[in-house]
């Protein structure tokens, strides 16, 4: 193991110092077949504890990604891995169907769904607040992993999660790839703060409609309020220095590439990878990035003649970074290769990220949507001519004045028949 350890700290990232050195790969993953790898992560807590999300469960790596075990979850697809930001990190898994599974030690997991709005978990994001979830069918969070309540986008296809923020409060990016039949805009990328109900679209520098593949955040740097992100869809990769208001296109990335993944070293905030599958066919590419996903130079021959459809990137917190590429060849299995940037340059400054306003565990009441009063139109009456106009308009008179007239008609009557009557007796003076 020594002798390994010491060969992948030799290995130095393609052509970033002339000589390339070919990435080390690690051994086959057990009872994977022809499955593909979708996530992998690096243990905050040691570097050598490696999670990999596949379509036969969860398997882990005890030696930086040299060797591979099954896990307890075996069987099913895990769309994602994580590892909690918090001490003691514990290991969460998103689960194709089957909800969130925890892990003390990442061999052993049991469900942690309670509360879960949608079972089909696409991605995970871990904050010092708590963590998020998308599924496809929106966006829950947690403030503790176990007990879980929706924060909106709900029939949004959410395929990647970040974490933007911390401070004031856990601010969330989400990228979908579908949206609901009756959606009021296209949008395909959203923010959200505090885990409440509702989602900003953003949209300055990005194209109208697309689909994200990934999303990654970096560290929060020294100089800066927010953390860098960098986004690829369909329609190009971009890069975002303001917490994702703005965006724009990165460059340096080769004709006909289309990146589909990307990570961020997690202590580092100008250093960020990035691949492409190429679509299941042959080609694919690694790239790298020094200055938060501005400009990719690719890394040349890193990676052996036709395993280069690059499906997952993680980076290790070491130094030099150790990286990580899970590949899915179109005629061979899926593997992982590894290895240490040693031309990379020193880490930019970071900040002391700490966590800021808590996370409810309660959804938030929506805001009441003010309603527009509804308007009673009242169609004016038939015109009527004749007698019937006479009787509509006497009926229809203020009812007290017509007791009056009558009552006045009626005196009036009396006093007519009886003076008729008394000159009719006593006859003319």
């Amino acid at each position: 193991m020594a002798a390994v350890a010491a060969t992948v700290g030799a290995l130095a990232l393609g052509a970033v110092i002339g000589t390339a050195a070919p990435f080390t790969g690690t051994s086959k993953f057990p009872g994977l077949g022809n499955g593909r790898l979708w996530s992998l992560a690096v243990s905050p807590a040691d570097a050598n504890t490696v999670l990999a999300a596949t379509d036969q469960g969860v398997y882990r790596s005890a030696d930086g990604g040299a060797t591979w075990a099954q896990t307890s979850i075996k069987g099913q697809r895990a769309w994602s891995v994580g590892f909690d930001a918090r001490a003691p990190h514990p290991a969460f898994a998103g689960l194709d169907g089957h909800g969130i599974a925890r892990s003390s030690d990442g061999v052993t997991w049991a469900d942690s769904s309670d509360g879960l709005t949608d079972r089909d978990v696409r991605s995970l994001a871990f904050g010092l607040e708590g963590l998020a979830a998308g599924t496809s069918s929106g966006v829950d969070v947690s403030p503790d992993g176990a007990h879980w309540r929706t924060a909106g986008l709900d029939g949004y296809s959410v395929s990647s999660l970040v974490v933007s923020a911390n401070q004031p409060q856990l601010t969330l990016i989400a990228g979908v790839d579908g949206t609901p039949a009756n959606a009021q805009n296209s949008g395909f990328l959203f923010r959200n703060s505090g885990g409440a109900l509702q989602w900003q679209t953003l949209q300055q520098g990005l194209p109208t409609s697309t689909v994200v593949s990934s999303l990654s955040a970096g560290p929060l740097p020294s100089n800066g309020q927010f953390r860098p992100l960098v986004v690829t869809t369909t329609k190009g990769t971009y890069h975002s220095g303001d917490g994702g208001t703005t965006w724009t296109s990165s460059t340096g990335i080769p004709d006909q590439s289309n990146l589909t993944v990307s990570s961020f070293s997690p202590v580092d905030p100008n250093l960020v990878y990035a691949g492409a599958d190429a679509g299941g066919s042959s080609g694919g590419v690694l790239v790298r990035s020094t200055d938060s996903g501005s400009t990719f130079t690719v890394v040349a021959d890193a990676l052996p003649e036709g395993q280069r459809n690059v499906d997952a990137l993680a980076v290790a917190q070491s130094s030099p970074p150790t990286v990580l590429v899970a590949v899915d060849p179109p005629s061979t299995p899926a593997a992982v290769y590894r290895g240490a940037d040693a031309a990379a340059p020193a880490p930019g400054a970071t900040a002391n990220d700490q966590a800021g306003a808590a996370l409810s565990s309660a959804a938030p009441t929506p805001k009441p949507t003010a309603k527009p009063r509804a308007r009673h139109v009242v169609e004016p009456p038939a015109q009527t001519t004749g007698f019937r106009a006479f009787i509509d308009t006497v009926f229809r008179f203020p009812f007290p004045l017509v007791l009056e007239l009558l009552a006045i008609l009626t005196v009036v009557y009396l006093v007519m028949r009886w003076r008729q009557r008394y000159l009719d007796i006593e006859g003319p003076p």
